[in-house]
């Protein structure tokens, strides 16, 4: 996360307890995690860190709300959405480690209902029972989307009580509230064990061991607490995988491409366009000129809406391939 550290250097202008060694670290690596992992940081720094990276994401988030409501931005992961419930499942699980609420915006767009864990209203309160067992949404929406943010969200946060509640679409911290948000690092393993985060990861424990096909987006499968069930299934029971992102991590190929799964679809950036890796080709063929590694390049691709028939030809035989082996089960993506 590049971008996040080089902001977090220009934002933390205080220079708290640790942090010029922190800092110094973050400026050779850009690596948060690893950053946080070398330093140990005393708890008030940790807490300003915590802020400013929420307040970071949180204006990110506000700008791209905004877009949207104004009909300016395109919305692949929308796309992606409405193609899975129309196609495979009318309930999609996403998991997700990041504190926006593009999921939220995406299943909203194309009117299914948003499950957080928490209740409606904009005073919102977190009910662990709804995170495992939400109900079925109310007549008019397109389906439901469950998202599991397992390290929190720019709508949680604490209050003086210990207790978890949600105030929607916030663009400043509230005065008293602590924002749920888990940064990389020694801390991370902290605040996993307490709600909301144990709740949540449990669930997001549960729907990876019944999903019947994976689709992991720009994740770069560098978190201890997310990727283990994942890996496993893909590796001993066959279970089907499709990555898209611009650049598979050391992580990503260590875990697959060492010895690579039975049914996989891998897309990348290259120099010249776009690196795809399946079973038949497991250390990659080059598409010159193409970019489905881009995630509205490859919804067009799926969705058959891609200009380049024989490109799209080359890739649809691996998709083809994943698809007759889904549908002898069920379909749950996640």
């Amino acid at each position: 996360m590049p971008s996040l550290a080089e902001e977090l250097l220009e934002v933390v202008s205080e220079h708290p307890e640790g942090w010029n060694d922190f800092a110094k670290s973050l400026r050779v690596s850009l690596d948060l995690e690893q950053a946080l992992h070398d330093v140990t940081l005393p708890t008030d720094t940790v807490e300003i860190l915590v802020r400013a990276t929420w307040k970071i994401v949180a204006e990110a988030d506000i700008a791209f709300y905004h877009k949207l409501l104004s009909g300016k931005v395109a919305f692949p992961l929308s796309e992606l959405f409405a193609y899975l419930l129309r196609t495979a499942d009318a309930h999609l699980n996403v998991v997700t480690t990041n504190y926006d609420r593009v999921a939220e915006y995406a299943a909203n767009n194309v009117g299914a209902y948003a499950s957080t864990g928490l209740t409606s209203g904009w005073l919102q309160r977190f009910v662990a029972a709804t995170v495992v067992n939400e109900r079925p949404p109310s007549p008019g929406y397109e389906g439901m989307v469950s998202i599991l943010k397992v390290h929190g969200s720019l709508d949680w946060f604490r209050d003086s009580t210990g207790d978890v509640i949600a105030v929607p679409a916030a663009q400043e911290i509230p005065r008293e509230l602590k924002p749920l948000v888990v940064t990389p690092g020694v801390t991370k393993y902290r605040e996993v064990h307490k709600d909301p985060f144990r709740t949540v990861m449990s669930a997001a424990d549960a729907v990876l061991r019944t999903a019947t096909c994976y689709v992991c987006i720009g994740y770069g499968f560098n978190d201890e607490h997310v990727q283990p069930i994942l890996v496993s299934r893909v590796l001993k029971n066959d279970v089907p995988v499709v990555i898209i992102t611009k650049e598979l991590t050391v992580q990503t190929r260590n875990a697959f491409l060492d010895r690579p799964p039975k049914h996989f679809l891998f897309i990348e950036e290259s120099s010249c366009g776009t690196k795809v890796y399946t079973p038949t080709d497991p250390f990659g063929v080059v598409l010159d000129g193409v970019s489905l590694w881009q995630l509205h390049d490859f919804v067009k691709m799926v969705t058959g809406d891609y200009g380049d028939k024989t490109c799209r030809f080359l890739i649809i035989v691996s998709v083809m391939q994943l698809a007759t082996y889904i549908a002898e089960t069920p379909a749950q993506p996640s």
